[in-house]
């Protein structure tokens, strides 16, 4: 009984000295924790953390993107969401629907404003590390006709090039929910669990001339129904990666450009470099050298 006695004690001494601390300190605390989940969870602790955690200002989100565009739905994640009116930065961490066992080496991008005018898909049916030897480097080109993408393959690969573009409009819509419903914003980050997306960063100059482009649209994003214009499509046997060390086999490359915008190569070329631009790694370098060496074989379909 005195054990137990002391440990109550004890107990309450250390809730005490949390007690002390200024609101301010708290809401700092509850700013570095971030994740929902624990934060709907700390929400019922106690009435003072009730009418703290709406004052937070960086909240972190893993969820779909059916549930991040109602709030009505999980109550255990999003139902009190909507009452975090102060929320400065808001990363979104999106579970994807693409099957990352089957298709594990692709990935898609866009340039995001408000709008969603072009994305970028670039497929691989392997990425490795890149053969050193110039005697293995020649039996790599001599397989290159193994690498070769057959036209059921990339019809397959178109599909799933356009499963990445209903994708980036959904996050076009999040996009637009996040900035007119968080009038005091200042960055958003919309990523996807399985990392086939680009990293979307909103942040400084780019998130206000974002908000004004979505105050002064006629229509908003979730209104408008895009239309098709033109499909660009390329494919590269063998694609030598010599910055990152990589090599690229049965390379797909795909460039959707949707209407409202001229369709030049020369704004489609800078749109497939802009698209993995914040990416700047193997992805990117793989553009770069399919504008470099293989443009000639992307054709308009």
């Amino acid at each position: 009984m005195e054990n137990w006695a002391k440990k109550k004690k004890k107990n309450e001494e250390e809730e005490n000295q949390f007690q002390r601390l200024p609101d301010d300190v708290v809401v700092n605390i509850f700013d570095k924790l971030s994740d929902i989940k624990w934060l709907c969870r700390c929400l019922v602790v106690s009435k003072r953390f009730s009418s703290l955690i709406p004052l937070i200002q960086t909240v972190s989100i893993k969820t779909n993107a059916g549930d991040c565009l109602s709030v009505s739905g999980n109550v255990s994640d999003l139902e009190f969401f909507a009452k975090l009116t102060q929320i400065r930065s808001l990363n979104l961490d999106l579970v994807s629907d693409f099957d990352a066992n089957k298709d594990s080496v692709f990935k898609w991008g866009a340039k995001f404003t408000s709008d969603l005018d072009r994305l970028t898909f670039l497929y691989a049916a392997s990425l490795s590390k890149r053969m050193e030897s110039e005697e293995e480097e020649e039996e790599e080109e001599d397989d290159e006709t193994e690498n070769e993408v057959t036209q059921e393959e990339k019809f397959r690969r178109l599909y799933l090039a356009m499963d990445c573009v209903k994708e980036g409009l959904l996050w076009l819509l999040i996009l637009s929910r996040g900035i007119r419903n968080y009038p005091m914003l200042q960055s958003i980050t919309i990523t996807d669990s399985t990392n086939k997306g680009v990293r979307l960063y909103l942040g400084g100059e780019k998130l206000v001339d974002c908000r004004n482009a979505f105050k002064n649209s006629i229509k908003c994003p979730e209104e408008a129904v895009p239309r098709q214009e033109s499909i660009r499509v390329g494919s590269v046997p063998v694609l030598q990666l010599p910055m990152s060390g990589y090599v690229m086999k049965g390379v797909t490359i795909v460039h959707v450009k949707l209407c409202r915008a001229d369709d030049s190569e020369s704004d489609a070329q800078l749109a497939m470099v802009d698209a993995f631009a914040e990416e700047r790694g193997v992805f990117l370098e793989a553009v770069v050298q399919i504008l470099k060496s293989y443009k000639a074989g992307i054709e308009i379909i």
